[in-house]
């Protein structure tokens, strides 16, 4: 085997083994009550009204040197790589709740 297929083999065989820890679906039974509203506080600050307008005013931005670059074929691709890179961060939640919402979760 490749070195790379033993790293791999080797990461699906440490996952089988942790599995049974988190069978009980209860992070306080494992002292990892604290992950949960770490990981909140983590969403509060991306899905905050300040970040909106952050995004926003960089999306706004965006359009306005896209229209005065229109010319410049690869300054325009870069634009619109940050204007999608900003849509997938203002709808990351969005698309998250409704991935496992849709899995059943």
């Amino acid at each position: 085997m490749k070195n790379s297929q033993l790293k791999i083999f080797f990461l699906f065989l440490l996952l089988a083994a942790a599995a049974p820890l988190f069978a009980a679906g209860d992070l306080n039974t494992l002292g990892l009550g604290g992950l949960e509203s770490f990981g909140n506080t983590i969403k509060e600050v991306f899905t905050g009204t300040l970040v909106r307008i952050i995004l926003t005013c960089c999306l706004a931005g965006c359009g306005i040197a896209y229209g005065f670059n229109k010319d410049n074929e690869k300054m325009k691709r870069n634009i619109i790589a940050i204007a999608i890179g900003i849509a997938i961060i203002a709808a990351a939640s969005a698309i998250v709740e409704a991935v496992f919402t849709a899995s059943g979760k």
